[in-house]
């Protein structure tokens, strides 16, 4: 029997959406423009995301929304923004399109359409010869503000997605770190560019063996993302 290949798939669900290693380099690096942010020092360490009253508020196009114009509001919506992946797997390509444009900057969300539905389909192509549901469960880990202004703010978020089909794709996880450009507008934190670097990624312990997808089905059977529940 042939060897299920090794997919992986990066929580990028915006700027690209899902980055297959080998078939899609997504992510939008755009430029910002000249009157980005003073640079400043990181501040303090990195914390626990989605602190209590920074946000979401509310959901909008199957997207989070309403975060608090803080620091602590910046990094809920980038650690939100992050985490987005199996919403965007579920919809079909108006719906995708939607979303990306609710979570994105107006002057890059065209850019932001085009590699989320393109990274979109090429995902479901390399999954397509799997069987039952594709699986993408994501965590924001820790966030730390980079630079900050009420403006505009860089945010750095450590991130996991687990990815998982019957036939095609065995459990695994990729770990990365994803450096948010957010701007202030329309009344909320907008994405204007991310950029991924892979890892740190932690060893797995010995405590389980890794499990198959349908063990992995069997076990979480009737667990939903808390923040969403689906």
């Amino acid at each position: 029997m042939k060897p299920a290949a090794r997919i992986t798939v990066r929580p990028v669900p915006m700027v690209g959406a899902l980055v297959l290693a080998g078939l899609v380099g997504a992510g939008v690096h755009a430029a910002l423009p000249d009157h980005r942010p003073p640079a400043v020092a990181p501040q303090a360490a990195q914390r626990e995301v989605q602190p209590a009253g920074s946000g979401p508020m509310r959901v909008e196009a199957g997207m989070p929304a309403g975060f608090a114009r803080t620091q602590e509001g910046a990094m809920a919506a980038a650690a939100s923004f992050v985490t987005t992946g199996q919403a965007l797997l579920d919809m079909d390509a108006f719906a995708a399109e939607q979303a990306v444009r609710q979570m994105a900057a107006a002057d890059a969300a065209d850019g932001q359409v085009r590699d989320t539905i393109a990274g979109l389909a090429a995902a479901r192509s390399a999954l397509a010869d799997g069987s039952g549901p594709i699986v993408f469960r994501q965590a924001s880990i820790a966030a730390r503000v980079d630079v900050w202004s009420p403006d505009r703010t860089r945010v750095a978020v450590w991130n996991v997605g687990v990815l998982s089909r019957a036939g095609v794709a065995p459990p695994q996880a990729g770990w990365a770190i994803s450096v948010f450009e957010l701007v202030w507008e329309r009344d909320d934190w907008k994405v204007w560019s991310e950029t991924i670097t892979p890892g740190p990624a932690p060893i797995p312990d010995a405590s389980a063996a890794p499990a198959t997808s349908e063990q992995l089905a069997g076990a979480l059977n009737g667990f939903v993302d808390p923040r969403s529940g689906r």
